[in-house]
């Protein structure tokens, strides 16, 4: 008889160690993602300090080229383009150039329909 009580019995507790194994698979998953976030982390700071490098070549490069921006965008330089033929130029013509004349009084209301008269506000009190 005593062969028939032990085919029914467990071999391992399982009822005292799944607390245990819970905790383990828990540990586990916990030290999974600790690691995982920190290889991310040390990828995305190496990212970040190459993409630092490229910006500051890419600011040498500017300061680099300001001096020929300058020195191309002077008078004298765009002057002679424009003789040379290089730079093409349209004259605005005289009915596109809007003029407005400052030394009326602001009150006075315009004489034509299509005038331009500045108007400012004199300050609003709240």
């Amino acid at each position: 008889m005593k062969s028939n009580r032990r085919r029914h019995q467990n071999q391992v507790p399982i009822r005292a160690l799944s607390p245990w194994l819970i905790i383990l698979f828990i540990g586990l998953v916990g030290g999974l993602t600790w690691v995982y976030l920190s290889n991310q982390q040390i990828a995305r700071g190496r990212e970040i300090s190459k993409l630092e490098e490229q910006l500051k070549g890419l600011r040498n490069e500017n300061v680099a080229l300001r001096s020929p921006i300058a020195t191309l965008s002077s008078r004298t330089a765009l002057q002679k383009r424009l003789n040379d033929g290089f730079i093409k130029m349209v004259p605005i013509p005289s009915e596109s150039i809007v003029q407005v004349n400052y030394n009326r009084p602001s009150n006075q209301i315009a004489m034509a329909a299509d005038e331009i008269v500045p108007v400012a506000n004199t300050g609003v009190r709240r």
